[in-house]
C-alpha cells in the first residue's frame, strides 16, 4: 500500500527499523490474546462482520485501539487486523487529511486532527499505541499525552511502547551546543568513559513530566570511539593524566514489550549530546552530574550543573 506523506512524514516510515519494531510489538499483542484470522487478511470497506476474528474471554468482545500522534496512519493500517474499532488522532493539520485518504477504505478506523490531552474518548481502549517518542522523552509530548490518555485504558490494558531506558556517557564535544546525532547532522565528539543508566520510566504509571536527577562517571578513558582527532583526546591515558569533558551524550533504549526492545534508529530517538560547563578532571577521579528537563516542553528545558 502507497501511502501519502508530508515530507516529514515519508522519512518516518522510510525508516524500516522503526516500523518494523512497532509492527512487531503490535503483532506479539495479536498473538497473546489470539486475535490472528488466518481466513481475513484485513477489514475491507464492508458493513459485514461474518469475517471477524472471535477473541479469547481474556478481553472483551468489543475491542478497541488508540493511535496517538499517529502521523499518516500507518501504525493504525498494521493494527487494523486485530481491533473492531481504532481511534486514530493526530494534531497537525497538514497530514491529517492525507492520513484520511490513506486509511479510507477501513470501516474500523477512525482518524481525528485534534489534541489527544481533552479529547473526549467515548470508548475504553485495551491498547494504546503512542509514538509520540524523542530521546529522554524531553521534546515530544508521549509523557503529557499517555498521563492523560491512560484514564481511557481498560483495566488490563496495555500501552505500546511499555518504556523507555535513558543512558548518559561523558564526551568531549567540538561544538558546544545541543544537537542531535540524526539524518541530519554528524556531530563531532569523543566518547569519553563508560555509560551510565540515569532513568527508566514504564507508561502504565503516572510519571511526573518535571525530571530531575543525578548521576556519577566513575570510568574515563582514551575512547576508541572517538571521531574527534583534538590533542587533548588523542593520547593513551595514564591514571594521572587530565582530561577535558565538555559535554553528555543520552541514548534512549525503547522497550516496545518484554520481547522486542530498540536503541536509536535514523527516525526513533537519535542520540542526543548535552553541553555541560568544560571541566579537567584527573583521570582516576569521578564526576556528579545534576540533570533536569520538563517531558514534553522541549529541550531548552534542559539543564544541567556539576556538583
Amino acid at each position: 500500500m502507497e501511502f501519502k506523506t508530508t515530507s516529514y512524514h515519508r522519512n518516518l516510515i522510510r525508516d524500516t527499523e522503526r516500523v518494523a519494531v512497532f509492527n512487531e510489538a503490535i503483532k506479539d499483542y495479536a498473538l497473546k490474546f489470539n486475535l490472528t484470522n488466518s481466513n481475513t487478511s484485513n477489514f475491507s470497506n464492508s458493513n459485514s462482520n461474518s469475517n471477524k476474528f472471535n477473541p479469547q474471554d481474556t478481553l472483551e468482545s468489543n475491542l478497541v485501539a488508540f493511535d496517538l500522534g499517529c502521523g499518516s496512519g500507518i501504525l493504525s493500517y498494521l493494527a487494523k487486523d486485530y481491533f473492531d474499532k481504532i481511534i486514530a488522532i493526530d494534531i497537525n493539520h497538514k497530514i491529517v487529511p492525507l492520513t484520511k485518504e490513506n486509511l479510507a477504505g477501513f470501516d474500523n478506523i477512525e482518524v481525528y486532527c485534534d489534541d489527544v490531552i481533552g479529547f473526549d474518548f467515548k470508548d475504553k481502549a485495551d491498547l494504546i499505541i503512542c509514538e509520540m517518542l524523542d530521546t529522554a522523552l524531553i521534546d515530544e509530548e508521549e509523557v503529557p499525552v499517555l498521563n492523560y490518555a491512560k484514564n481511557f485504558l481498560k483495566e488490563n490494558g496495555v500501552i505500546i511502547p511499555q518504556s523507555i531506558i535513558n543512558s548518559v556517557e561523558p564526551i568531549y564535544m567540538q561544538n558546544h551546543y545541543i544537537q542531535y546525532e540524526d539524518v541530519d547532522s554528524n556531530p563531532i565528539y569523543d566518547v569519553l568513559g563508560d555509560s551510565v543508566i540515569y532513568s527508566e520510566f514504564n507508561f502504565l504509571e503516572d510519571i511526573d513530566e518535571d525530571f530531575k536527577c543525578q548521576f556519577e562517571f566513575n570510568t574515563f578513558y582514551n575512547s576508541s570511539k572517538s571521531n574527534f582527532n583534538s590533542k587533548d583526546n588523542d593520547l593513551n591515558l595514564n591514571d594521572n593524566d587530565l582530561i577535558k569533558v565538555n559535554g553528555i551524550k543520552i541514548t534512549s533504549f525503547t522497550k516496545l514489550n518484554d520481547n522486542v526492545i530498540v536503541g536509536p534508529t535514523p527516525m526513533l530517538n537519535p542520540c542526543l549530546l548535552v553541553p555541560i560547563d568544560e571541566v579537567e578532571i584527573n583521570c582516576q577521579d569521578s564526576l556528579k552530574i545534576e540533570l533536569s528537563y520538563t517531558m514534553g516542553g522541549g529541550i531548552e528545558t534542559i539543564k544541567t550543573k556539576i556538583l
